[in-house]
């Protein structure tokens, strides 16, 4: 039987229109980040944060956010490799994590919705709202949804600097540890409590960066400096703490250091110095 030319092209018309809407479905779920990994060392990152809280509970895990420029954010790219990628994250993963990835690209296509989701959890989580600033981050929560981790910036190390962070916060909110290791404040957030004098803000900025201009009132404590912890150790313990750097990559680090000393009530500034100065906040020198 023969086809004429018109039903050929109509039968035609017809498979590219399946081909198009399937194309158009928006997935819920990546592989990686970067999905660059092969079947064997796959993990499932999801794109939608509400599935991954149910997802959570009802399997007792954490839920892990990664905060990321995956095309133009070199330490993004690093902690993919070196951490997301190593075999013993992959195992680790596997067993006690629901991952979420929230890209931020500059030259790959997002669905408006996805950038709207995205920037929405952006703001939730208290990043800065800087272009370009405030990754990569990456934000722990137990399967009630109660943040126990979040640290801003990656400066090496792989799994084994990562790793034992997550390990510590166990998934179910029945653990001991139910509350994160610091909180991540907005400018106006720092600039409210900064004004009672009672609290102590510190910039762990080197003291060339202090001396060129900082916070008033500020204390500077050198978190890149060999004797950090040992100053750190004979800080008051009950007073508050609002931590901030240039960026918010050190006053991270320097947030994990003085949770591992036993500090309660530390407080952070994603954007750090750079931001609270764009926002005209007073600065002294």
């Amino acid at each position: 039987m023969k086809t004429s030319p018109i039903t050929a092209l109509i039968f035609a018309i017809l498979l590219a229109g399946v081909a198009v809407a399937a194309d158009a479905q928006t997935p819920e779920i990546t592989t990686t980040p970067a999905a660059r990994q092969s079947n064997q060392t796959e993990l499932t990152w999801l794109t939608d944060f509400p599935k991954a809280l149910v997802r959570a509970k009802a399997e007792g895990k954490s839920v892990l956010l990664f905060f990321h420029g995956s095309d133009w954010c070199p330490p993004c790219v690093e902690m993919q490799h070196q951490v997301f990628e190593s075999p013993d994250f992959i195992q680790y993963a596997r067993r006690a994590l629901v991952l979420v990835d929230i890209d931020f690209p500059q030259k790959s296509t997002q669905s408006e919705e996805l950038k709207r989701t995205n920037l929405a959890l952006k703001a939730r989580f208290n990043l800065s709202r800087e272009p370009g600033e405030g990754f990569p981050t990456i934000v722990l929560l137990n399967d009630a949804g109660e943040t126990v981790l979040q640290e801003t910036g990656y400066a090496g190390g792989g799994a084994a600097e990562v790793l034992p962070k997550l390990q510590r916060h166990p998934g179910t909110a029945a653990t001991p540890v139910a509350t994160a290791a610091y909180k991540n404040l907005s400018v106006e957030e720092f600039a409210r409590m900064a004004d009672d004098k009672q609290n102590v803000v510190l910039d762990v900025r080197t003291p060339e960066e202090f001396q060129a201009g900082h916070i008033p009132g500020a204390v500077n404590l050198d978190v890149t400096a060999s004797d950090f912890q040992a100053k750190a150790a004979l800080l008051d313990r009950s007073k508050i703490y609002l931590v901030h750097c240039a960026s918010g990559v050190r006053s991270a680090r320097a947030c994990d250091k003085l949770n591992h000393l036993d500090f309660p009530n530390l407080y952070n500034l994603p954007g750090g110095f750079r931001t609270w100065a764009k926002s005209g906040k007073p600065v002294e020198k």
